[in-house]
């Protein structure tokens, strides 16, 4: 990656010093030029730049952006409901964000005391989405770098955080009941987990079964590291579009109109996964808010998981979100739970066929 921060030199640097072309000397009016903003503009030069077949963004600028009359950076554009995923954190606090990669909730340039954890760097990230044609310059210097261990280990930290945040995190985990027990190691006892989940019927999971808590149960017991080569086919062969989108607001009647893939793409992906090591991101699980609520039910009368739930906020768009809070020293019901369990069970049915909202 080519000088994606750097500014446009002075005009006495030398134009071989600058990496500009001969005759091509910049302008006092292209001192402020934002090469990162330019980039995510403009995202077919980006890929030229990324070919190699352009020496940056500022060459394109001067010599064909300029009178085409290209944009020198995108447009803003916010997590629409940015507000309820921070409705229940204290916002002062030391938060932890986990996997915001280019959209950060709560970025550290508007103020918050916040690490963060994600798969790659920073540098890596803006590689990973140069040519995606998103803001790349809100993509954050990384704290911490995962690959699959602990958060406590990672961070050093236990009892540390007031807040954590994964947004669009926990459907991609193999292991979610491993996830929830290393983020409650390193939450306060008055710390909250504030998470963003898709909404199983809103997006391109439409056809697949919802998520159960056997299934969940046994990604635990077994430690999955890695999605399963039959989640992997799941979702090759099942991912939905509703007018060539992969989420849309609205009720659960709503129905998708075509797949995201064909047939055969879903069987060589199946197959090359089988045969190596590369790590394939999927979902690998599947929620609605009823069905996440059962769950949580669930695993804490099993008393495998010692969060409760703070708020459950549907909004009738293609995510919810969900705040949990520690529980700790005897805080959960143990009680036999029967009749809760089945009047949870017929509100996740009726939420599955698009018949309640109920959250």
């Amino acid at each position: 990656m080519r000088r994606l921060r750097r500014k446009i030199p002075p005009t006495e640097t030398s134009v071989e010093e600058a990496g500009i072309p001969q005759g091509l000397v910049p302008r006092e009016s292209d001192l402020s030029f934002d090469e990162l903003g330019y980039l995510s503009a403009n995202p077919d030069v980006a890929r030229e730049v990324e070919a190699g077949n352009l020496q940056s963004g500022y060459v394109h600028y001067r010599v064909h952006g300029e009178t085409e009359g290209r944009p020198l950076e995108p447009q803003v554009v916010e997590h629409r409901d940015r507000e309820r995923a921070l409705a229940h954190l204290k916002r002062d606090g030391k938060g932890l964000e986990i996997g915001p990669s280019h959209n950060p909730l709560a970025p550290k340039s508007a103020g918050f005391d916040v690490d963060i954890v994600d798969h790659l760097d920073r540098k890596a990230l803006i590689k990973k989405y140069l040519t995606h044609g998103i803001d790349l310059r809100r993509i954050e210097e990384v704290d911490y770098i995962s690959h699959g261990e602990p958060l406590a280990e990672l961070t050093g930290h236990r009892r540390h955080y007031d807040w954590v945040l994964a947004s669009h995190v926990f459907e991609h985990v193999p292991n979610p009941i491993g996830f929830l027990s290393d983020v409650n190691e390193i939450l306060r006892d008055d710390g909250v987990l504030s998470m963003v989940v898709p909404h199983k019927a809103r997006c391109f999971d439409y056809f697949l079964p919802t998520t159960t808590t056997g299934a969940l149960l046994d990604a635990w017991l077994q430690d999955s590291r890695r999605p399963s080569p039959g989640q992997i086919f799941d979702h090759f062969s099942s991912a939905a579009l509703l007018g060539g989108a992969l989420s849309w607001d609205g009720d659960e009647r709503r129905t998708p109109d075509s797949l995201a893939h064909v047939l055969g793409d879903a069987r060589k992906v199946f197959e090359e996964y089988r045969q190596n090591s590369e790590y394939v991101d999927v979902h690998c699980w599947r929620f609605t808010p009823a069905t996440f609520r059962l769950i949580l039910f669930d695993l804490a009368q099993l008393g495998v998981v010692h969060f409760e739930i703070l708020g459950l906020d549907d909004p009738g768009e293609s995510e919810f979100y969900v705040s949990l809070r520690p529980a700790r020293g005897g805080d959960l019901n143990h009680d036999d739970g029967t009749r809760d369990r089945f009047e949870l069970l017929r509100a996740a049915m009726e939420q599955e066929v698009g018949t309640t909202d109920t959250t």
